[in-house]
């Protein structure tokens, strides 16, 4: 091949690492850093290797459980105001 033609580019096949978790949905939380720091802890004393499993995991089972309080007139939680 001289030096002048180009090859065409492939990308590699795909064929390790861990297994799909189905269709996800981005977003960003911002917690305050004691509730963080509580999260992480308890991420990591279940056995998490991410924060972001163990929060989704909490979520499901608190949904499951019922315990999602029911929106105000306005549609939205009232959340304390800090300092």
């Amino acid at each position: 091949m001289a030096m002048t033609e180009r090859r065409p580019y492939r990308q590699p096949r795909r064929g390790g690492g861990r297994p799909s978790k189905g269709d996800r949905y981005p977003r960003t939380i911002r917690f305050p850093k004691p509730l963080n720091e509580a999260i992480e802890d308890a991420a990591a004393a279940a056995g998490y290797d991410n924060v972001n499993d163990y929060v989704v995991e909490i979520v499901i089972r608190a949904q499951a459980a019922g315990l999602f309080p029911a929106p105000d007139a306005g549609g939205q939680m009232h959340l304390p105001v800090s300092a």
